[in-house]
């Protein structure tokens, strides 16, 4: 659905952020044999990381090269980069006068990518930046500028006003590089929303992230389709009963209004489970929902399972569902949070055990 919304463009996957939550080397041999063109990380080690998965496609470090290291550590780090061939992205001039020293390799050119600020106001060059930064870059041997790039901030919201002046003021950079005479072969912009809403935003290349993992939103057109990649399971490890008046979880937050049947669940909120779902959240054990009680601890969970007998322990309950209209579903939850889908993907730590299921 994404590459038909592309028309044909050529993807860099956005894998950051472990995959937005999802573990990288599961995604990445799930999109084996898809067609992707570059992969998109936020940092050097995750760019490392990809490289151990012997991913072979070129990868852009979408964090721009810092500058609040020490000079030796990002000297190192520029030479890894070249050696990989993993491509920094570059932002300011100052980037520039640490890969003169260590660019100078004809035989293993340092390719980069400019990033521009159209109207974030994060990091990137400022638009009347370019023209020098790209001059600069002329001079540094064994430095290739691949590509240049910016970033929607609100594709994806219900107006594209700010959007399409955004999408305006990098198409006025690029037609400034091009009346300068600079080829710069690989022009991207277009996130996920942009892909769905944008579809002058596709250049030479999209950069779909969550997505790639399901999840869009109702000013998406085209995206309502997209199937959730992650569903949580936990099992059972306790089931008993207690009686009308019990306090249930620390702070006596919640006591019981009957003889109540409880279970606990071995997550909480040091594996991602959010503690703001303190009776407030819903988990279910095949389709019967059953309410979060008490306050949710950094390893346990309970749950009211009064009215699901059958559920015993070692029962699996789905925690979150990819079912994307469920109370319990990564959308849901966000509303509920008042967040975005991808936090809650990110919040889910290494203790939740990520298996590939087709």
């Amino acid at each position: 659905m994404i590459q038909e919304a592309a028309a044909g463009a050529p993807f860099c996957a956005m894998i950051k952020g472990a995959a937005y939550g999802h573990d990288p080397a599961l995604v990445v041999r799930a999109l084996e044999g898809t067609g992707i063109a570059f992969w998109g990380a936020a940092t050097i080690n995750e760019a490392v990381e990809l490289r151990d998965m012997k991913v072979r496609e070129p990868i852009i470090v979408m964090r721009p090269l810092t500058l609040h290291e020490p000079e030796r550590v990002i000297r190192d780090q520029v030479k890894l980069m070249r050696h990989l061939g993993i491509r920094p992205t570059l932002a300011n001039d100052e980037a520039f006068r640490l890969i003169d020293r260590t660019a100078s390799n004809k035989s293993r050119p340092l390719y980069a990518h400019i990033k521009a600020d159209t109207g974030m106001s994060r990091n990137g060059c400022l638009p009347y930046e370019i023209s020098a930064v790209l001059h600069k870059a002329g001079t540094i041997r064994g430095l290739v500028i691949e590509g240049i790039y910016s970033h929607f901030s609100c594709a994806d919201n219900k107006s594209l006003e700010c959007a399409r002046r955004q999408l305006a003021s990098f198409n006025s950079i690029l037609a400034g590089i091009k009346s300068a005479g600079i080829n710069l072969p690989i022009r991207h912009m277009a996130n996920s929303g942009a892909i769905f809403r944008l579809p002058q935003a596709r250049f030479d290349m999209v950069r779909p992230g969550r997505s790639i993992y399901g999840y869009g939103n109702r000013f998406l057109k085209g995206s309502e389709n997209l199937i959730p990649v992650m569903r949580i399971e936990a099992p059972l490890v306790l089931t008993k009963w207690i009686k009308k008046g019990c306090a249930c979880g620390y702070g006596c937050t919640y006591r019981t209004r009957r003889d109540t049947r409880i279970g606990l669940l071995p997550l909480g909120y040091a594996d991602g489970y959010s503690r703001r779902l303190s009776n407030a959240g819903v988990v279910d054990f095949k389709g019967k929902l059953a309410p979060v009680i008490g306050r949710i601890s950094m390893d346990l969970t309970i749950v009211d399972l009064t009215g699901i007998p059958e559920a015993e322990t070692g029962s699996p309950v789905c925690v979150l569902s990819n079912l994307r209209q469920a109370p319990h579903s990564m959308e849901s939850m966000a509303r509920q949070l008042d967040t975005l889908p991808h936090e809650i993907g990110c919040n889910f730590g290494k203790r939740v055990q990520r298996v590939l299921s087709r």
